[in-house]
């Protein structure tokens, strides 16, 4: 039966079920899950200061990561609407982005990008046109941030999710 619900209905006496006795149990965790830790949040818009109060490996909660996922990976909370759009690929604020500081960004890649002479963090898709960088939200509502030598990519966005 693996990790999913199991209804054992021969198991319990019928007349348990009807005075408030349970025919379904807690399935047990798959083999190999991970975890990374929430750290903090990206400003999915303008350049916005992020802090990091954790030290490497904690957080304030912890998420699930698929075996794939690279030794350092983190999760932060998309803030903002700048990579929110109205078809395609699409992060609306709420959004959690796992982040990896060892992937290897690439033409068309979501990453996550620090201003090198401040604090201040972006989320957007790295766009390369003739050896030329540039970091493009999905918003069409935004502008196009050249990248200058200004600033570096903190990591590479390999799987997003919403929580409710």
């Amino acid at each position: 039966m693996g990790s999913e619900m199991c209804i054992r209905d021969r198991d319990i006496p019928h007349q348990d079920m009807w005075e408030g006795g349970s025919n379904v149990e807690e399935a047990p965790a798959p083999y190999g899950v991970r975890q990374a830790p929430v750290i903090s949040w990206v400003q999915a818009g303008e350049w916005t200061e992020a802090v990091d109060l954790h030290h490497p490996g904690y957080g304030d909660s912890y998420e699930s990561v698929p075996d794939s996922a690279g030794a350092h990976v983190f999760w932060l909370r998309v803030v903002g609407d700048s990579m929110t759009a109205a078809s395609g690929t699409s992060i609306p604020e709420g959004h959690l982005i796992l982040v990896d500081p060892d992937g290897d960004p690439k033409n068309g890649s979501l990453v996550v990008a620090k201003l090198e002479d401040s604090q201040e963090v972006t989320f957007k898709k790295l766009v390369i046109d003739a050896g030329q960088k540039y970091l493009k939200p999905l918003n069409p509502n935004y502008k196009t941030i050249p990248i200058n030598g200004n600033c570096r990519i903190v990591g590479v966005v390999i799987e997003a999710k919403i929580k409710f």
